[in-house]
């Protein structure tokens, strides 16, 4: 039997015939062992076909000037939006930086003043959170006069001692509910509703105003133009609504003329609103209704703008003896806490001996 002839090429020839070029030639010696096939096979595209594109991963690359122009408007789109919503509603940085020009501060007489109080006091009155709680409320002592002088289109923002007002006997006028005697919270007409609205130191003498911080010397247009609107809780509001008689809710408005960095309002200013605020709270559920602060806190969450109405909520935190713990919020018109406040009041030993509680008081209610 004749042996069989192997015929074999070298890995290293054929291995450089694999990597070469796409047309590849085999060696003659493996050609009779492929059938019907040439000695040499050419790998060649279809005559006539397009010339394949290499692979690549990359995008086709695009027009600069189309991805210029297309960049430039939509900038322009941002600009121009954001220009128009700074302009209506201008950020707090801006109105800092910015600052408006402020005009010149009003003397405390003169038809100008005059007018600019009756602007306040009108504001005043319409605001939304005003008529809400003046609806469930009764006017009492001076508030309840101002009340039925307005009613007879006598924008007077003003009164004092030897102010007489004949008040309706049914106690009701147009947009309030008036009772200029008795008590203000306990007994009485107050009885019957939730909130007594009171208008504090109207009543104080002007020889004792020249002399008081918050009844004369911060009174005046561009300070506290008009006296604050107070709201305290009744027993009766304490019990439809909860919380304790006493709880407040207070609406003031804060002229530029009180500021410390210009259009901010100080913030002693503030803790002096404060103070006045939860003392009031305090006293009314100390046993002599009267006390001194011991302690105050205060945290500023922002800046108070000035030339705004602001609204002080306070309410009872805990009474024990002569002491008694209030807290408060600080908010404008629009809801946004601008502080928060807590305060220790304590009423001296004997103080019923030698101060006259009843007539500060009076003098806070007015």
């Amino acid at each position: 039997m004749r042996p069989t002839t192997i015929s074999t090429v070298p890995l290293r020839q054929l291995s450089a015939g694999l990597r070469g070029p796409r047309s590849t030639s085999f060696p003659s010696s493996l050609a009779p062992r492929l059938p019907n096939a040439s000695p040499t096979l050419a790998w060649s595209a279809p005559a006539g076909a397009a010339p394949r594109r290499p692979l690549s991963t990359s995008p086709a690359p695009k027009a600069a000037g189309s991805t210029f122009v297309k960049a430039t408007i939509a900038l322009s789109l941002v600009g121009i939006s954001s220009y128009l919503f700074g302009s209506l509603y201008p950020p707090q940085m801006l109105k800092l930086i910015f600052k408006p020009a402020t005009p010149p501060r009003l003397r405390s007489d003169g038809p100008e003043a005059e007018a600019h109080t009756r602007e306040i006091e009108d504001a005043l009155h319409s605001l939304a959170i005003v008529k809400q709680l003046k609806s469930s409320s009764v006017a009492h002592g001076s508030a309840a006069e101002l009340e039925v002088l307005r009613s007879q289109g006598k924008h007077i923002t003003d009164v004092d001692e030897s102010t007489t007002v004949e008040v309706p006997a049914n106690g009701r006028i147009p947009g309030a509910n008036v009772a200029v005697s008795g008590p203000p919270v306990e007994g009485g007409a107050a009885d019957t509703h939730q909130y007594v609205m009171t208008r504090p130191y109207l009543k104080y003498s002007r020889e004792k105003a020249q002399h008081n911080l918050t009844a004369g010397s911060l009174r005046g247009p561009g300070m506290v133009a008009v006296p604050p609107l107070v709201f305290t809780k009744t027993g009766v509001g304490a019990e439809q609504l909860g919380g304790a008689e006493g709880d407040s809710t207070i609406l003031l408005h804060l002229g530029r003329s009180v500021c410390g960095h210009d259009g901010i309002v100080h913030g002693g200013m503030l803790a002096t609103v404060c103070d006045e605020a939860l003392a009031r709270t305090a006293m009314y559920n100390l046993p002599g209704k009267i006390g001194v602060t011991a302690r105050l806190e205060i945290d500023y969450r922002k800046p108070t703008m000035a030339h705004q109405f602001i609204v002080l909520q306070t309410e009872l935190v805990e009474k024990k003896g002569r002491k008694a713990v209030v807290k408060g919020t600080l908010k404008d018109v629009d809801g946004q806490l601008l502080l928060e406040c807590r305060a220790i009041f304590v009423e001296p030993k004997y103080a019923r001996y030698f101060l006259d509680a009843k007539g500060i008081k009076q003098a806070i209610e007015g």
